[in-house]
C-alpha cells in the first residue's frame, strides 16, 4: 500500500519556531509504503510544562505501538516510559548548562505535560481497490475523509460548536488521566483509491468544518495548498488569523493521498 504525505505547520503568530507545541509522525513530506501506514498529529496544551515534548512522544508512539493487541493502558504505559527518559534528559542538559530547574517551575514539573492525540492506521487490501482504517483520539484534534470534494467521515467532533477551551487531554502524569482514560474514541471505516484524508490541530479542524457547514467547501482549499507549500500556506493562515477567522493557535495540517490516483 502506497500513501503521499504532506504536512503544512505553522507556530503562533508572534511565536518563534522553537514555540510551536503540535506534533505530527510522520515529520517529512512524501511517499509512504506498506501494508500497514500510520499516522497522527497532537496538540500540546500551552499551560502544561514541556507539553510540546509530551505532544511529541504520543504522536510517535502512536506510529509505532501495536493497537491492535495493545490497550489504551499499555500505550500510556510506553508513553510514560518515554516521557521519564525525556525529563530525565531534559533535567541533566539544564544542569549541564548550569540552569537547573527554578523553584517556580517546581509544580510545573510535578503536574507534568497535556496533549491531545489524534491516529489514524490505514491497512490494504490484498485484493480489490479498497482498503481499511481505524482512528484513536482523546481531544478535538480531528480527522477528515474527503472523496473527491465531497466530506464522507469527521471524527470525533461534529460540528463547529463542538469546540470549547476545555478539551479532554493525555497527561504525563498518570494521576491526571483518569478521564482521559475513559473519554478515548475510536472509529474505523474503509477507504477507496483516490480518497484523501485531512489530520488537523484545533484550531484548523474548527475553521475546516464551520467553512463545510456553511457550504464553502474548504476541501477544495486545502487541496490547493498540498501543492503550493508552506509560504503559502503561512501567508494563508495569517490573513486568516488577521480577518479572525482562525484562532491564533499552532496549526497542523496532514493530508494523506491515498492509491489509485495522483493528489489534484
Amino acid at each position: 500500500m502506497e500513501a503521499l504525505l504532506t504536512l503544512l505547520r505553522l507556530q503562533k503568530a508572534g511565536n518563534a519556531e522553537e514555540e510551536y507545541e503540535d506534533a505530527s509522525c510522520p515529520t517529512e513530506n512524501g511517499r509512504q509504503e506498506g501494508a500497514e501506514l500510520r499516522f497522527a498529529v497532537a496538540d500540546g496544551a500551552s499551560e502544561g510544562m514541556l507539553s510540546g515534548a509530551w505532544a511529541r512522544i504520543l504522536a510517535e508512539l502512536h506510529c509505532r505501538f501495536g493497537w491492535t493487541g495493545g490497550s489504551v493502558e499499555q500505550f500510556l504505559e510506553s508513553a510514560y516510559g518515554d516521557w521519564k527518559s525525556f525529563t530525565s534528559e531534559y533535567l541533566r542538559g539544564r544542569e549541564t548548562r548550569k540552569a537547573p530547574v527554578q523553584w517556580y517551575e517546581e509544580p510545573g514539573f510535578e503536574e507534568g505535560a497535556f496533549s491531545t492525540l489524534l491516529g489514524l492506521t490505514l491497512t490494504g487490501r490484498s485484493q480489490g481497490r479498497s482498503g481499511e482504517w481505524t482512528a484513536v483520539a482523546v481531544g478535538d484534534s480531528c480527522l477528515f475523509q474527503v472523496r473527491g470534494s465531497a466530506l464522507l467521515r469527521k471524527f470525533p467532533l461534529e460540528q463547529s460548536s463542538d469546540f470549547n477551551n476545555r478539551p479532554v487531554l493525555l497527561a504525563s502524569n498518570p494521576a491526571n488521566n483518569g478521564q482521559a482514560v475513559g473519554a478515548m474514541r475510536r472509529m474505523s471505516g474503509t477507504f477507496e483509491s483516490g480518497d484523501v484524508f485531512y489530520l488537523m490541530t484545533d484550531a484548523l479542524a474548527r475553521w475546516a468544518l464551520r467553512e463545510d457547514e456553511e457550504g464553502r467547501n474548504p476541501w477544495i482549499v486545502l487541496r490547493d495548498h498540498a501543492t503550493r507549500g508552506v509560504p503559502v500556506f503561512g501567508a494563508w493562515v495569517a490573513a486568516l488569523r488577521k480577518d479572525r477567522e482562525l484562532r491564533n493557535d499552532d496549526v497542523t495540517l496532514l493530508r494523506i493521498d491515498l492509491p489509485g490516483q495522483p493528489p489534484d
